[in-house]
């Protein structure tokens, strides 16, 4: 399901579309309200940071651990930025926790929703610190990581963090049934775990497309560039360059010989690019053949 915020479109996860519908049946709106109002808080608070930093928001996912934002050229934001972008939603489901004992007092809410509210600001607060991609706290780490490593390797480790942890999450719940207790809440969470990575997993080339459309904007901007050479052997494949090089730097690219002792040829991230969008298994020497027969 689809529905839009001004001009940012919202999709809502079709695992939560079922578990409203499930809520409104079986426990009615006392449940469902309070949920809606955590969640809605927790992506104002996105919204509310990312228009204070001048970022653009594409898309929101509503999941059931809160909202998974798309920003535009989220890799040339500069680490600070994206940090606090990540961190305050969060924050805002930590402040729904301590208000919602004044919201009770006030005469707003009911006792239940008052404390249902409560508890679900505080799952999505400790749910979303967790240090894996796409979650909040894996974005802040991301950020902040990025300071020091490539942009690519620190997502790579982060979404193997998140595979990991997903795993570990659904074996706990096997655990229980294995001692005749059932819980499906831990292999849930785990189970998305393991499929959001895999859904950020598939956007590398994409993202790094797009990021150079931004990269050309802060060239116009700021009339400067970091530039960094990296030397490869024609038979590396090129998916694997993606990893190391940076969307806020220019690359140039030095193919070796197969020994290792000569150059075969230069290209840049541009060239990189388009070999990798004809043909995203090629090595790097492919793409020289395929440049040179053109």
């Amino acid at each position: 399901m689809t529905c839009t915020i001004g001009r940012t479109p919202v999709r809502i996860h079709v695992v939560l579309s079922v578990l409203w519908g499930a809520m409104l049946l079986f426990q009615g709106p006392a449940l469902l309200l309070p949920t809606l109002a955590a969640l809605m808080l927790h992506e104002t608070g996105h919204l509310a940071a990312a228009k204070a930093l001048g970022a653009r928001v594409e898309e929101i996912e509503i999941t059931p651990f809160g909202g998974v934002i798309a920003l535009a050229n989220e890799e040339t934001l500069a680490p600070m930025r994206g940090f606090l972008l990540a961190a305050a939603g969060p924050v805002c489901s930590l402040l729904g926790c301590f208000l919602s004992l004044r919201i009770y007092r006030a005469g707003y809410l009911s006792f239940f929703a008052a404390r249902r509210f409560a508890q679900y600001n505080l799952l999505l607060t400790l749910l979303n610190l967790l240090p894996v991609l796409p979650l909040d706290g894996g974005r802040m780490i991301r950020h902040l990581l990025c300071r020091r490593l490539p942009y690519r390797t620190v997502t790579r480790l982060l979404l193997l963090l998140g595979v990991l942890m997903g795993g570990m999450l659904c074996a706990l719940s096997l655990a229980f049934a294995l001692e005749g207790r059932l819980n499906l809440s831990p292999a849930f969470a785990g189970s998305y775990l393991c499929y959001a990575a895999a859904l950020e997993a598939r956007q590398g080339l994409p993202h790094y497309i797009t990021s150079l459309i931004a990269r050309r904007q802060k060239i116009e901007k700021n009339g400067v560039l970091p530039v960094e050479v990296i030397a490869a052997g024609g038979h590396t494949p090129a998916q694997m360059l993606l990893r190391r090089m940076n969307p806020a730097k220019y690359h140039q690219i030095l193919v070796l010989s197969p020994d290792g002792t000569t150059d075969r040829a230069w290209m840049d991230d541009r060239q990189l690019c388009d070999g990798l969008l004809k043909n995203s298994g090629a090595t790097l020497e492919g793409i020289i053949d395929s440049s040179d027969t053109m």
